[in-house]
């Protein structure tokens, strides 16, 4: 049930009306946080693992952003499309998290220490291959092709997502298809 109140009248109203109205604002945010988690939360995941996240950090990165999620929303920030906003803020905190590695990873090498990771970001045991394969792509085509076929997002909410139009979506998955099949030899994919 949605209360509109002018902030004139908000301002005379006693203080447990006050409290009344921001608690049922928040339960409001709390149900779509707690929804999309629900619908999104393991496409967040793959989604992360996908950017080449251990299991750990994409659980990390997830939970991140479903936080920042919840704060922007209790700011009262009007987010259009929850979906699209926490797969880009997966999408950017996995590339904080890369580049953060990789700062660290030069700065272990320059005083003399190898900070290779040994994990395989694959998580898809069915078509570990075809998942493998993508894994190699740019990262760009990667994301589009994870959103696609992992996330099963439009192209539309892909772009949202990734902070470039639709038709520039399906441009990076067409030549990533195509990347694909030249590598896996398949000609039906």
């Amino acid at each position: 049930m949605d209360v509109m109140i002018q902030e004139a009248m908000f301002d005379k109203l006693p203080f447990h009306a006050k409290t009344m109205v921001v608690a049922e604002e928040e339960w409001g945010f709390e149900r779509q946080v707690v929804s999309l988690q629900a619908r999104r939360g393991q496409d967040l995941y793959a989604f992360a693992i996908g950017l080449g996240l251990s299991h750990d950090d994409a659980a990390d990165v997830v939970q991140e952003a479903i936080a920042r999620l919840w704060r922007e929303l209790c700011s009262g920030k009007e987010l259009l499309d929850l979906d699209a906003w926490a797969f880009r803020t997966t999408y950017h905190l996995a590339m904080d998290h890369h580049r953060l590695r990789s700062h660290v990873a030069a700065l272990s090498r320059i005083i003399g220490r190898s900070s290779r990771s040994a994990d395989d970001p694959a998580d898809a045991p069915d078509h570990a291959g075809l998942w493998q394969a993508v894994d190699a792509l740019p990262e760009r085509q990667r994301a589009v092709l994870y959103l696609r076929y992992r996330a099963d997002l439009p192209y539309e909410r892909i772009g949202l997502v990734l902070g470039i139009t639709a038709s520039a979506t399906r441009s990076h998955a067409t030549i990533a298809v195509a990347t694909l099949r030249r590598t896996l030899g398949r000609e039906e994919f």
